[in-house]
């Protein structure tokens, strides 16, 4: 026959006692709320969490611990409390210091049953997780995100300019040059085969060459913006005498100057500044030829430079129909829907700026615009002084 083996006694266990043993030794935050949702007990991990002694909490409003923002959330999720014995929702606090805290509330009934006849749950017990690393890394990311779509919006925008402009000058070459066959194909008056009209031709080839250099320096530019953008243009720095720089800018530039009837003052001359010579030229005929295209004709340009603090300060004054305020943060930003056509309609990317600001900083250096609308525009570049000659 099988014997019946009786189960070994067990000592009583005082359920109460383990669990708040377990609660207080608990490195998850604990909050115990009543129904009416205030604070019967903490656990000293909720206390390090929000920075209050567990005297401070007993007897408090759970209210009055959560932001302004949130209140609604855990006021929504009271009234559906005898609905479902579990519930989780985010919430900010309000730490001691002040400062908000992210966090996740996990929320559940103390014991009881809404619907049991030993009545509602007497109380809630909340575990309180906090979630601001978490929060704020999804915040970055996000802020990342739309940073990106922004970049890449405005980059679609200026890569759409880059080629209207390349589109403009291009078009006026095969104009001219289709102008040119029309003309070859015209019979000599004086008898004979055909005939070329020597001032047309001539016009036409003005016009080819002028389209040409246009388009030549706006992939130039492109191609060193790029480079700039991949740190990929070394800058050797040394000093360098500003005004013999700009006698050859201004003596490349003066076609054109003449051609609109704007005359150069140049004011600047002995006056060594610490840059890299390509950087410095490319830099000085920017602001040149920039003041140049938006001057009407028969206007100045003035060029100047002040000393002071070991630094130079080189001004570029125009008096042309100047920028309207509202566009004028615009200028150092890839947002060539805010470029303002020149004095002879002509419309830039703006990369010009771009560029110089780009080469400028690198040279330690910095650069800012003075403008108003109808009054003119003077660019400042500052840079380090340089060691004159001979000293």
């Amino acid at each position: 026959m099988l014997a019946l083996l009786s189960k070994p006694t067990r000592p009583a266990v005082d359920w109460d006692r383990l669990s708040r043993r377990i609660l207080d030794r608990s490195a998850q935050a604990c909050w115990v709320v009543d129904r009416e949702l205030v604070t019967v007990g903490v656990n000293p991990a909720l206390c390090a969490l929000l920075g209050y002694r567990a005297g401070e909490l007993v007897g408090t409003h759970l209210l009055a611990y959560v932001a302004e923002e949130s209140r609604s959330v855990l006021e929504r999720q009271a009234a559906i409390r005898d609905l479902t014995p579990h519930r989780s929702y985010d919430v900010t606090l309000i730490r001691s210091d002040g400062m908000p805290l992210r966090v996740i509330f996990n929320d559940s009934w103390l014991d009881g049953d809404a619907d049991s006849d030993d009545g509602p749950a007497p109380g809630f017990c909340i575990f309180v997780t906090d979630i601001a690393r978490r929060f704020e890394e999804e915040t970055q990311r996000a802020l990342r995100v739309d940073q990106l779509a922004d970049a890449v919006a405005r980059m679609n925008r200026f890569l759409g300019q880059i080629c209207q402009e390349l589109k403009d000058p291009l078009s006026a070459i095969l104009g001219a040059t289709q102008m040119i066959s029309s003309d070859v194909a015209l019979p000599d008056p004086a008898g004979g085969g055909s005939a070329v009209g020597s001032a047309h031709l001539g016009a036409y080839a003005a016009l080819c060459s002028d389209a040409g250099r246009q388009m030549m320096r706006t992939i130039e530019n492109l191609s060193l913006w790029s480079r700039l953008q991949l740190n990929q243009v070394p800058l050797d720095l040394r000093s360098y005498e500003l005004g013999g720089l700009l006698q050859d800018v201004l003596e490349e530039l003066a076609p054109r100057a003449r051609a609109r009837d704007i005359l150069i003052v140049n004011r600047i001359v002995a006056t060594p500044v610490l840059g890299d010579l390509s950087a410095l030229s490319t830099v000085l005929k920017h602001l040149v030829e920039n003041a140049v295209r938006f001057s009407p004709s028969g206007s100045m340009v003035m060029l100047s430079a002040a000393l002071a603090d070991g630094r130079v300060t080189v001004r570029v004054q125009d008096n042309g129909m100047g920028i309207p305020e509202d566009l004028q943060p615009h200028l150092f930003r890839i947002d060539p829907h805010h470029a303002a056509p020149g004095a002879d309609g002509e419309v830039g990317s703006g990369l010009g700026l771009l560029i110089c600001k780009a080469l400028v900083e690198r040279m330690g250096g910095g650069i800012r615009v003075f403008s108003k609308a109808g009054g003119g525009t003077a660019v400042t570049v500052t840079l380090t002084r340089g060691v004159c000659a001979g000293l």
